[in-house]
């Protein structure tokens, strides 16, 4: 992370305690100010097994890689965001078409939240919400391009990853989601 980007990070962040509300944060001042890079795992629950999860960002690049018991074959996606926005896969899962056009979803919506902050679309503001014992920021899904959703991504405050969705008629977390008891973060060392 660069040295600059962590202090805004660690100021845009109020303290936040069990029983404390937080302000709405304008997305566009967050998003840009999250690191370059880190590195997410976590569990999601299947109804037969637990699905180990990576969720990685290295500078433009964002990476998935999970989604099958141990004994299986791991699935990889990655999605780069180009400087005007474009957002290019550079691997694509088996049995999956990535040619479509469509903006990702689920846990590479970080990817789509790079791609409309370069695109200078209007992201509004949010306000984070508590996801097990770190916080989150839940973005109407159509702001980052998602057309027709039923779930909006639900960003890790500090990271910027995405932890979780929300569903838009119940309000809970719901979907493609790490069980907020296993997120383990990974963040290199601050750039000189």
């Amino acid at each position: 992370m660069r040295p600059r980007r962590a202090l805004l990070a660690a100021a845009m962040l109020p303290a936040f305690g069990p029983a404390a509300t937080a302000a709405p944060i304008d997305i566009a001042a967050w998003a840009s100010s999250r690191p370059w890079s880190y590195h997410v795992s976590g569990d999601k629950n299947e109804p037969a097994y637990l699905a180990a999860i990576d969720i990685e960002r290295k500078d433009d690049l964002f990476i998935i890689e999970g989604g099958a018991p141990a004994w299986a074959e791991r699935s990889v996606e990655a999605i780069e965001v180009l400087a005007d926005g474009t957002l290019r896969h550079r691997v694509c899962p088996k049995a999956m078409r990535c040619d479509d056009g469509s903006v990702p979803s689920g846990f590479l919506a970080s990817a789509a939240l790079l791609a409309a902050l370069r695109e200078g679309r209007p992201l509004g503001k949010a306000e984070p919400v508590p996801y097990g014992e770190r916080w989150v920021v839940c973005i109407p899904a159509e702001r980052i391009g998602i057309a027709e959703p039923i779930l909006d991504p639900c960003f890790d405050t500090l990271t910027g990853a995405v932890l979780a969705q929300r569903h838009r008629a119940s309000g809970r977390f719901d979907g493609p989601s790490l069980d907020p008891w296993s997120v383990r973060v990974r963040q290199p060392a601050a750039e000189p």
